[in-house]
């Protein structure tokens, strides 16, 4: 059995949401930590997974669900919707599903909107994949 950890599984949305390809048909910037005026644009951050046991065995995480919060940035708010849209698609394939979306605000320092959607998923340790929880 496996332990998929929260540093596995931000090491595996950063894989996957690098090979998005958004304005000109480039890939988008993935990043770890909010945005500043000297970022590139557009770009995704990837908010810190957050991890919850749901089944052990012997202290042995069998079961996990992960949230993970997902930040689009851009200069339009029609392509931060985009941005969304191209992820969930990405996502999907790992069986990820979007739970959640925040409303599109203009950050006033970087005078970008920024679009933060929430997806979820469950790890199975003894078949060490991820799975649909709905």
């Amino acid at each position: 059995m496996n332990d998929f950890t929260t540093k596995d599984m931000s090491d595996l949305l950063y894989d996957i949401l690098s090979k998005i390809k958004d304005n000109e048909n480039e890939n988008t910037t993935v990043v770890l930590q909010t945005p500043t005026t000297e970022s590139s644009f557009p770009c995704r951050v990837i908010d810190s997974p957050i991890e919850s046991v749901i089944k052990t065995e012997n202290a042995i995480p069998v079961r996990k669900t992960f949230q993970i919060s997902i930040e689009h940035w851009d200069t339009e708010q029609r392509e931060v919707m985009e941005m969304a849209n191209k992820t969930d698609l990405a996502l999907r394939e790992k069986n990820l599903i979007r739970i959640n979306t925040n409303p599109i605000l203009l950050d006033e320092i970087t005078k970008k909107y920024n679009l933060i959607s929430t997806y979820e998923v469950r790890y199975n340790a003894i078949t060490n994949s991820l799975e649909f929880i709905r």
